[in-house]
């Protein structure tokens, strides 16, 4: 399926209303009013909604911008190495791996660093990083050095600064909205993000008819840094909740986020079912073989699969509208279970293309699973901050995607191993059925099967 974790939809009123009035949570009297976030400040008997905010704007343009640039950049690499080095379908599934890599490497410590640091100022620091990092491909580009071993090396390093960024990015939000906005200003950054990482690809298709893959490269490095720029314009004067004495071993710290989400029920649910879906999702095993299944299997262009891909991420959109109105009629827990089963479906369709027929069968197959990752996301992010205290934001966040995307670089070299051995269009029905079975998790666990709304506390 598709990588799933951690913005915005256009019916997610309905969501946020839900939150407010089952579990409102109120921020510490204690705190100065000129030292609460834009949205404590309150207008009248309700507070600022996040679109009025300053900071939330300035977040949501800089996650938008950041995000976009790299998706766009996971899909030019592969292609560039596919065009320009004759890569092997092992060879692509290699690259992929070695982007995600981080998250299984340094995913934990970030999280605890990331309860003492300013999680801004890491944000800013990240998108610079990256920036400078892509900037090396056109570079060797142009200079006759491009390599398999050079895009492996960038990619590692862009997931790197990746890692802290998303962490950072997902635990920085309830220091800019309050506790009851959380799941508004979460379902915005989440339709950005859904979006991104579906529509991405397909507008780097669609440019690479156009522009040459390195000099998107160079566009995709220079939105890293407007991105720096926009998070330079938050203003929020301090978090919400005071990080760990400096003295706290990061061990302990470490210890403590992953005690919290594996002995959380709810938690440790949400976080098997992704993880199995990313083994096998876009991130995964059929990021792996896709671009080959596509281009060698079906003989697309890349153009011709950026804009199968353009018109089937509609279904991100879709999927954001409605997501509000399903879990108030059928509730989350079925809502969850349902979203998750659909990106399985959709490899299912995937499968199933012919040359004949592959741009109407990949618009089909996208617009099912941005629809589905669209739902399921909104869902399950805003559950678990819902669930989690401020303090341990950053912690529960790595600790999740320690375990969400620590599968993704097994996934992506199993994908390219398997797709070299079996050939791309066994690999893709093999995803599918590993991917349908990523709902027991969720069906098995009654908190999760069970839930109407979005609690303020679930039992452990």
């Amino acid at each position: 399926m598709a990588n799933v974790d951690a913005g915005p939809d256009q019916g997610t009123a309905t969501v946020t209303a839900t939150v407010t009035a089952v579990a409102p949570v109120a921020v510490p009297v204690a705190v100065p009013a000129g030292d609460r976030p834009v949205a404590d400040r309150p207008v009248g008997d309700r507070p600022v909604g996040v679109w009025r905010q300053r900071d939330f704007r300035a977040l949501w343009s800089a996650h938008t911008v950041s995000q976009f640039g790299t998706q766009m950049t996971f899909f030019v690499i592969p292609v560039l190495a596919l065009t320009s080095l004759s890569a092997s379908t092992g060879q692509l599934g290699l690259i992929s791996a070695i982007e995600t890599l981080p998250f299984l490497l340094v995913g934990l410590q970030a999280g605890a660093l990331l309860d003492r640091w300013d999680r801004r100022r890491v944000m800013v620091v990240a998108d610079i990083g990256r920036a400078v990092a892509l900037a090396l491909l056109p570079i060797g580009y142009f200079a006759g050095l491009l390599s398999v071993p050079l895009l492996c090396a960038v990619g590692f390093v862009i997931g790197l600064f990746t890692v802290f960024f998303d962490i950072a990015d997902q635990a920085f939000l309830p220091s800019v909205v309050t506790r009851e906005q959380t799941a508004e200003g979460n379902s915005r950054l989440e339709l950005s993000r859904s979006t991104a990482e579906l529509a991405g690809p397909s507008l780097g298709g669609l440019l690479l008819q156009t522009v040459t893959a390195p000099l998107i490269l160079v566009v995709n490095s220079l939105s890293y840094l407007a991105s720096a720029l926009l998070l330079g314009l938050i203003r929020t004067p301090r978090e919400q909740a005071p990080p760990p004495p400096v003295k706290t071993r990061m061990r302990t710290q470490i210890a403590e986020g992953l005690r919290f989400v594996f002995q959380h029920r709810t938690l440790r649910s949400v976080a098997l079912a992704t993880g199995i879906s990313n083994l096998v999702g876009l991130g995964g095993a059929l990021a792996a073989v896709l671009t080959a299944y596509a281009l060698r299997d079906l003989g697309l262009s890349p153009g011709e699969l950026g804009l199968a891909l353009t018109v089937g991420n509609c279904g991100a959109l879709l999927g954001a509208a409605l997501s509000g109105r399903l879990i108030k009629r059928a509730g989350l827990g079925r809502v969850l279970i349902a979203a998750k089963s659909m990106s399985g479906i959709a490899v299912i369709i995937l499968a199933t293309a012919a040359p004949a027929r592959a741009v109407p069968t990949l618009i089909a197959a996208t617009g099912i699973m941005a629809c589905g990752i669209t739902v399921y996301n909104i869902g399950q992010v805003s559950l678990r901050q819902a669930i989690t205290p401020t303090g341990m934001q950053a912690r529960m966040n790595a600790s999740v995607r320690f375990a969400i995307w620590g599968t993704r670089p097994v996934g992506a070299l199993a994908g390219g191993y398997l797709g070299s051995v079996l050939g791309t269009r066994p690999t893709l029905w093999l995803v599918a059925g590993i991917g349908l079975l990523s709902c027991l998790p969720l069906i098995l666990t009654e908190d999760v099967r069970t839930l109407r709304t979005f609690p303020a506390e679930l039992p452990e």
